[in-house]
């Protein structure tokens, strides 16, 4: 073939192709159509002349998608029209075509909405009964959950799901800031949910993201949600009120904001609705209690909320209206206790609230409202986990749950309460066989129980029912005095380790094993407060012989009050009257077993309310009801008042 002949390819080709892969990209994007573009369809080729065959026609242009202002794009012969701008270089017209790309697919992306944030149950402490109503014209209408605090950011833009250029193109990658938004960085009321959503690019995924809260107490446990496309949603419970600071890191790296400082409050109050009645005073767990909430005339349109907080759920939780502007709630506890009832008006308390109830009475267990469901009650194999879950429904009554399994060895046993749902039970069985499962709720086994497991598979390779342990540790001790015992692990038990954990009124730590390399372990442990200790001594995750054991530890419990110390801007601003005022003690390592007391002074009666946390922490509350000066006084431990004291006690409290 000749030179002349051959097919010329211009600048104006080039551009046409870089246009065609645009409409393309664009496609892929969902964002143009090329199939339905309004772009004039391509001419017909001109006939071919001589022997050689004649170049392509460029493809049209996309409409988002203009050629370069250098040259025209009437046809493959096309001369460059006349400029006095310098011409462009083949690179700067490729970054210029992708840049107006990017720009496009951002402003399409951008018109996309953030999927909405899927909130993961927080872990239960104590069993809450909710209940909503929304108040029109001062008539209630039950609603299924409240409103979430509106946040006061802008949500930001999704990321454009630009797809990776190929290794080597000269198109440019568009750069995607991560970015945080929600109440969980702003503020939002203690013990509720504080959530927020992190928005990255699309290729990012959770193990990329790091979040960490920490407030007066230390650090919270942070909840990641992936939601998709780079977007997560997270969700702390701060327990106490304060700055909580969240840093929030992708790939290593802080993301814009971060920290971010959340102001974490306690509840406001409302004037325009009351609540009285002998259920907000006492209770009994033979008859349902009640209480009224009256309205005032200008309360408007909200929601009221009811959360009991106790010893059992105290459901069902019914609302009635009684009379014009009244409404008479009724809840139905199961178990006596002290139960907190917070009612709310919109997102305020009433005043009084919350109010702190003392129920007595039995306990009140309905085994048949107890079902078992799962996988794991049609069997499963040795040495896997074999789940079921037990579920109660509202009249059960407080339980506890009981389980139990007989068979050809003695299974673990795992049980999860964290979700609100009921309790997930994990059973891991070493040797096949039949296994009976029995599970009581309260006192009483629940219908279908027992319940045949059959287990199959390959016998256990160990066998710590040959593994022995002897010495006064196991029977009893002094208080602030070594305990010990010593555990024989014999050949033939088999390969596996030896686990030793003790609860009791105070569990011991740290708890030291030696091990003495000749088939023996020593195990030392000292107890700081008297009492009925549990030992349990495991290999393979699995009792040795005749554990657990149980130790009676005498004498007199080991405290210093002055490893105790409290936080709190009560302690170092004047609280308002009438206001919830809450104040964090924590109990530092040597502190002993307590338990921990109150007691204020000053002008009026201040409803003092002590709750615990888990890892030694406590949470003090009072809600002062006239102005002056009070006393706050905090002693460790059941000893003389004086002596026993906390650092800084008695702490002074100004109301105004």
């Amino acid at each position: 073939m000749s030179g002349s002949n051959r097919p010329t390819i211009t600048q104006d080709a080039v551009m046409a192709d870089i246009n065609a892969q645009a409409d393309d990209l664009l496609a892929e994007l969902g964002i143009f159509d090329s199939s339905s573009s309004a772009s004039p369809a391509p001419p017909p080729p001109p006939p071919a002349t001589g022997s050689g065959p004649a170049p392509p026609p460029p493809p049209p242009p996309p409409p988002a998608v203009k050629a370069s202002p250098t040259t025209t794009t009437t046809g493959p012969s096309a001369k460059p029209a006349k400029t006095n701008r310098p011409a462009k270089t083949m690179q700067e017209e490729l970054d210029e075509v992708f840049d107006s790309v990017i720009s496009f697919a951002n402003k399409a992306s951008n018109r996309k909405k953030t999927p909405p944030p899927v909130a993961p149950k927080p872990k239960r402490k104590t069993h809450v009964s909710s209940y909503t109503v929304d108040i029109k014209g001062n008539k209630a209408t039950p609603v299924s959950q409240p409103a979430a605090a509106p946040s006061t950011q802008p949500a930001p833009s999704l990321a454009p799901s630009v797809p990776t250029p190929p290794k080597g193109s000269p198109v440019k990658m568009a750069i995607v800031e991560p970015t945080a938004f929600g109440p969980g960085l702003e503020s939002f009321e203690v013990n509720t949910p504080g959530t927020f959503e992190v928005s990255c690019a699309p290729e990012t995924r959770e193990k990329d993201l790091e979040v960490k809260a920490v407030g007066p107490t230390g650090s919270k446990n942070v909840i990641i949600e992936p939601l998709g496309t780079g977007q997560f949603s997270c969700e702390y419970t701060p327990s106490v009120a304060g700055e909580h600071k969240v840093t929030i890191k992708v790939k290593g790296k802080e993301i814009k904001g971060s920290p971010f400082t959340a102001n974490v409050k306690y509840a406001s109050y409302t004037d325009k609705a009351e609540a009285f009645g002998p259920g907000l005073e006492f209770g009994t767990t033979d008859q349902p209690c009640r209480f009224t909430v009256r309205l005032k005339e200008e309360a408007g349109f909200t929601r009221m909320r009811v959360h009991i907080l106790g010893a059992s759920r105290a459901e069902p939780i019914e609302m009635a209206e009684i009379e014009d502007n009244a409404i008479e709630v009724t809840y139905h506890p199961t178990a006596p206790g002290e139960y907190t009832i917070r009612v709310l008006w919109g997102e305020a308390h009433v005043k009084g609230s919350p109010f702190n109830v003392n129920v007595t009475g039995p306990i009140n267990n309905d085994p048949s409202k107890v079902k078992v469901t799962g996988d794991g009650l049609s069997g499963g194999q040795v040495g896997e986990p074999i789940k079921l879950f037990v579920s109660a429904d509202v009249g059960s009554g407080p339980g506890p749950l009981g389980v139990k399994l007989i068979g050809p060895s003695k299974p673990s046993i795992v049980a999860d309460d964290s979700s609100e749902e009921g309790v997930e039970v994990t059973i891991k069985c070493l040797d096949p066989g039949e296994y009976r499962m029995m599970v009581k709720w309260g006192d009483e086994e629940i219908p279908g129980s027992p319940f045949v497991i059959p287990v199959g598979g390959k016998g256990r390779d160990i066998k710590p029912e040959l593994c022995t342990a002897i010495g006064d540790g196991l029977t009893h001790g002094k208080v602030n005095e070594f305990a010990k015992f010593i555990v024989h692990i014999p050949e033939d038990a088999g390969p596996g380790s030896l686990g030793v954990s003790i609860s009791g009124p105070h569990p011991p730590k740290p708890i030291e094993i030696i091990n003495n390399q000749d088939g023996t372990m020593d195990v030392n442990y000292k107890p700081l407060a008297p009492g009925e200790y549990k030992i349990n001594c495991t290999f393979g995750d699995l009792h040795i012989k005749e554990s657990p054991f149980t130790a009676k530890i005498e004498g007199e419990a080991v405290r210093n009050p002055l490893l105790v110390t409290a936080s709190g801007d009560a302690l170092i601003k004047p609280v308002l009257c009438g206001q919830l005022a809450v104040i964090s003690i924590v109990a530092g390592e040597g502190a002993g077993a307590g338990p921990l007391r109150a007691k204020m002074e000053g002008p009026s009666k201040a409803d003092l309310h002590l709750q615990s946390t888990p890892e030694q922490t406590f949470e003090a509350s009072f809600c002062p009801k006239d102005s002056g000066e009070y006393k706050l006084y905090f002693m460790w431990g059941d000893g003389n008042d004086d002596e026993s004291q906390i650092a800084g006690s008695p702490f002074t409290i100004k109301v105004e």
